[in-house]
């Protein structure tokens, strides 16, 4: 009988022990799938943070290359690391000296904080922040150590943030220019493939290298009293001047030699006249000769900045590639380029200039030119010749007007900044790390 009882006592003991581990199992699975929901939860986050500083980068990069391509906030139009024509680069990341061109002096180029920027969702909601840093110091994988530092190349490196700041990404990007003038860009003040017959009253002026004139054919001085080319001062070198005195139209100072072609003296020693190695070339050898690419990849340039017309006076105030497609007149006061920003106006035509228009670059002529007014240009003026388009028994350059041609290679390969629209990414240097 007390067996019996003792045996009722005990009975629920089994379930009871169920219980307790299926209580327990649950406890724990629910326990697990807490921490697991917390945890998708947290990579989700981070996930998002990351999208977020990845995005911010990347916006950040696509600001600097924008900006290196000649194009800012504020509208600037002038290429590379300097817009504010200080030879230092806006916002860069190491102190380094340049050699200023304007007074051949060295400045020192003080050590910025990066570029802020913000981004700002479209309901505004979320605002996410980025810096964008300049670098143009040798050493970098964009410039080779030892190489002298300029505002034509260099490494832009953006850095992303979420908008809590938690998560920040870089990334990075070479950058430079394309030589269009492939390095062989012109030397002289005017250069003709055949002759040049100008009456008027024209000044020629290179004081950097000591010709003005190069022609393949005859280069027959004027009538005019005026008409004279000038070099530097015979013993002098050009590191003696400033290039504001290099450029000067002026010629009555002491960095002016005496006329050195007039129609007194004939054509001096600064004039190449008769030169088969420039009279003998085709067309397109004579355009290859001093551009890099060929017709169509100058017109391509001009194209992709929007700046192929059949107006020339559409060109006024641009910088950069100018395209101008057949005939041309010139009878405006207008200027294209500028001495920090210059233009390269190929006109693939003739062209007529019978106003005062002021040119800062290179003005390449397929046809004749016909200098009937006061045309000026800090730079070269080329012209090809085409017998195609060349009226019969004419030199391809004539012209009774005012020419002050005043060679600088500032508006040129020597150009401070890239000439806008020759800038470019570096294939292959792309960087997340």
């Amino acid at each position: 009988m007390n067996n019996l009882n003792t045996l009722k006592n005990q009975n629920g003991a089994a379930t009871l022990l169920t219980a307790l581990v299926l209580l327990i199992g649950i406890t724990l699975i629910t326990l697990l799938s807490s921490k697991t929901v917390l945890m998708e939860t947290q990579i989700a986050a981070d996930n998002y943070r990351m999208t977020q500083a990845v995005a911010a980068a990347n916006a950040a990069l696509d600001f600097g290359i924008g900006y290196f391509n000649g194009v800012d906030n504020a509208g600037t139009v002038i290429a590379g690391f300097d817009h504010d024509h200080n030879k230092c680069p806006d916002y860069l990341s190491d102190p380094l000296s340049y050699l200023d061109p304007t007074t051949n002096t060295n400045v020192n180029c003080a050590a910025t904080s990066p570029r802020a920027l913000t981004f700002t969702s479209n309901d505004g909601n979320q605002v996410t922040t980025a810096t964008v840093t300049f670098d143009n110091d040798d050493g970098t994988r964009c410039v080779a150590v030892g190489a002298v530092p300029n505002m034509k190349s260099g490494l832009i490196t953006a850095v992303g943030f979420s908008d809590d700041r938690l998560a920040q990404r870089t990334v990075s990007q070479c950058i430079g220019t394309i030589d269009v003038f492939g390095g062989n860009s012109p030397k002289q003040s005017l250069i003709s493939r055949n002759g040049v017959g100008l009456t008027g009253n024209y000044k020629m002026i290179n004081r950097y290298f000591n010709t003005t004139a190069w022609s393949g054919k005859p280069v027959n001085i004027g009538p005019s009293a005026t008409a004279s080319t000038y070099i530097r001062p015979i013993g002098t070198q050009e590191s003696s001047y400033t290039r504001a005195q290099l450029d000067d139209s002026n010629t009555n100072n002491n960095y002016t030699s005496q006329p050195i072609s007039d129609r007194n003296k004939g054509n001096g020693v600064d004039t190449i006249a008769n030169d088969p190695s420039l009279g003998t070339l085709s067309g397109d050898q004579f355009f290859n000769n001093f551009f890099y690419g060929d017709r169509m990849m100058m017109k391509n340039l001009a194209e992709s900045l929007d700046q192929s017309y059949t107006n020339i006076d559409s060109a006024i105030g641009k910088s950069g590639v100018v395209w101008i497609e057949g005939n041309a007149t010139l009878n405006n006061n207008g200027t294209y380029g500028t001495a920090d920003s210059p233009v390269i106006i190929i006109i693939n035509g003739n062209l007529q200039a019978t106003g005062n228009p002021n040119i800062n670059g290179m003005l390449y002529v397929r046809g004749q030119l016909n200098a009937a007014g006061t045309i000026g240009t800090l730079g070269s003026v080329t012209v090809e010749g085409d017998p195609s388009l060349v009226p019969a028994g004419e030199d391809p350059v004539i012209g009774h007007g005012g020419v002050d041609l005043i060679y600088s290679p500032y508006t040129l390969d020597r150009s401070a900044n890239p000439i806008v629209g020759t800038t470019t990414s570096i294939s292959g240097s792309w960087r997340d790390w």
